[in-house]
């Protein structure tokens, strides 16, 4: 269990975490890609920030970090819960980009064009 100030592990490497009125540090994982027996595996964006600000977002929620428009995909507790990781996706426009390069379209409310 962590009992120094959380805020200490954010200062020094975080970037600026924002959804709706609230606003705080985390640290920014950018996704990657490692071959494993001849298998793409890919890791998405991933923001680790204080659960008392940011875990109780939901799926689908809108989040801007470091100045970047995502979509929270997941959240999770980390260990003693003192901190969350966040699994995003970026926003860009009117269509979500995902990792493996498919770009999701919302056409008008009812159906999503995969491109």
């Amino acid at each position: 269990m962590i009992t120094e100030d959380p805020a200490i592990f954010l200062a020094e490497f975080g970037v600026t975490v924002t959804s709706g009125a609230v606003s705080g540090m985390g640290i920014l994982d950018m996704p990657g890609e490692a071959i494993l027996d001849g298998m793409v595996i890919s890791t998405d964006y991933r923001v680790r920030c204080l659960a008392s600000l940011f875990g109780g977002l939901a799926w689908g929620s809108s989040i801007t970090v470091g100045g970047t428009a995502y979509t929270v995909r997941e959240v999770r507790l980390v260990d003693d819960g003192v901190f969350c990781e966040i699994t995003l996706q970026q926003s860009l426009g009117n269509y979500i980009a995902t990792i493996s390069g498919l770009r999701l379209t919302a056409l008008n409310g009812d159906r999503i064009l995969v491109s």
